[in-house]
C-alpha cells in the first residue's frame, strides 16, 4: 500500500462526532505573518504543557515562530484571543519543514496561562506502544479539523475520530497508523491527541500529524479504511522534560518577581512607619511645646476649707494656709 502524506496540516475529523467541551483538545491559531494565520490542534498533557505537530507552527520564511496562540480545551476557535499568547516553544533539532509529513514533527508548547487539567493524562511508554499495536487497541483523536472533503461548514469546535491502533508499518520514524471505518481525519486535526481511553486511565498515544491525501480528508483505502497518521510522543521524553523545565523556570521567574514586589511593598510600608514616626515625634515635640507655654500662663484653681471655697489665680498658683486644692 502507498500512502501520500499531506504537507503543513494534516487533515481532520470528517463524519466524526461532537467533542465540544473536551477537557485534552486544545484550539491552536498560529500566526505566520503576513496576515497569514493557520489553526490546529494540540494536546493538553499538563496544566502548563501542550504538545502539537511542529509543522503547524512554519511561519512564512519557514521557521517555528512563538507567535501562536492557544485556546482553553475544547473550546471554540473563534474564542481565542491575544492573551492567550504561548510562552516558549520546543521542538527537536532534527525536525525538517518538508513538503510531506516528516519524522519528529512535534512541539511541545508552554504556556501563557494555566489551564485546568481534568483528567490525568498518562503518556505512553515503550511497552504500552507494543501492547497496543499487538492487540489493534481501540483509539479515539479530538481534533478541530474540517467537517468533509467538499464541505463548507465553518470549524469551530472539536469533533472525536474513533478507530484502532493499526499493525501497518509506518514509513515515518517513531510514527504509527490509526485505522477507523467510521471517520477520517481532515484538515485542522493535526496536532490533535490520540488516546487509549479505559475506565481507570487516559493514555495519550501520539499526535496526528497526517494522512492518505484526498481534498480536505484522509482517503479511504481499497479495504475501505481511513489511515492516520500520527507520532509516537512517548518516544519523545526529553523534549517533554524540556518543556517541563521551561514552566519550572517561567514559575521561579514570577516567584521572583512577586519577590520583588513584596520586596517593594515592604519597603515602602517601612518608610510609611518612618514617615509616621517623624510625625509623631514632631506631634511629642509640639505637645511638649505646648505645655511649657502653658505652664507659663496664669492658672485657675479651687480651694476649699470645710464649706468654704476660694479660687486662687497665679501663674504658678497655691492654696492658703488651712485651705486644700479642690
Amino acid at each position: 500500500m502507498v500512502l501520500t502524506l499531506l504537507p503543513i496540516q494534516a487533515h481532520a475529523v470528517e463524519n466524526g462526532d461532537d467533542a465540544t467541551g473536551n477537557g485534552f483538545v486544545v484550539p491552536i491559531l498560529i500566526d505566520r505573518g503576513n496576515s497569514q494565520r493557520t489553526t490546529c490542534s494540540g494536546a493538553l498533557i499538563a496544566p502548563s504543557i501542550v504538545v502539537t505537530a511542529a509543522h503547524c507552527l512554519i511561519d512564512v520564511n519557514g521557521l517555528v515562530t512563538r507567535n501562536v496562540y492557544v485556546g482553553i480545551a475544547g473550546s471554540a476557535l473563534s474564542s481565542i484571543t491575544s492573551e492567550d499568547k504561548i510562552s516558549t516553544v520546543q521542538t527537536t533539532s532534527t525536525f525538517k519543514n518538508t513538503p510531506v509529513v516528516d519524522e519528529d514533527d512535534l512541539a511541545f508548547l508552554t504556556l501563557g496561562k494555566p489551564q485546568t487539567l481534568r483528567s490525568p493524562v498518562v503518556i505512553a511508554s515503550e511497552k504500552q506502544l507494543t501492547a497496543f499495536r499487538s492487540s489493534k487497541v481501540s483509539l479515539t483523536a479530538f481534533g478541530y479539523g474540517a467537517y468533509g472533503d467538499t464541505s463548507t461548514e465553518v470549524v469551530t469546535t472539536p469533533k472525536s475520530l474513533e478507530g484502532n491502533f493499526s499493525n501497518f508499518n509506518s514509513i515515518v520514524a517513531n510514527s504509527a497508523y490509526m485505522t477507523s471505518t467510521k471517520a477520517s481525519s481532515c484538515k485542522g486535526d493535526s496536532g490533535a491527541p490520540v488516546l487509549n481511553i479505559t475506565a481507570t486511565q487516559v493514555t495519550i498515544v501520539g499526535i496526528i500529524t497526517g494522512g492518505s491525501g484526498s481534498i480536505k480528508c484522509s482517503k479511504k483505502s481499497a479495504d475501505g479504511t481511513s489511515l492516520t497518521l500520527f507520532v509516537l510522543i512517548g518516544r519523545y521524553a526529553s523534549l517533554a522534560f524540556s518543556a517541563a523545565i521551561d514552566v519550572m523556570d517561567s514559575q521561579s521567574e514570577k516567584i521572583s518577581s512577586e519577590r520583588e514586589t513584596i520586596s517593594f511593598l515592604i519597603e515602602k510600608l517601612d518608610n510609611a512607619k518612618l514617615s509616621n514616626s517623624q510625625v509623631q515625634s514632631q506631634l511629642d515635640e509640639a505637645n511638649a511645646a505646648i505645655a511649657e507655654l502653658n505652664k507659663k500662663l496664669p492658672q485657675v484653681i479651687t480651694c476649699v476649707k470645710g464649706k468654704v471655697t476660694k479660687k486662687v489665680t497665679a501663674v504658678n498658683p497655691k492654696c492658703p494656709a488651712g485651705y486644700k486644692k479642690k
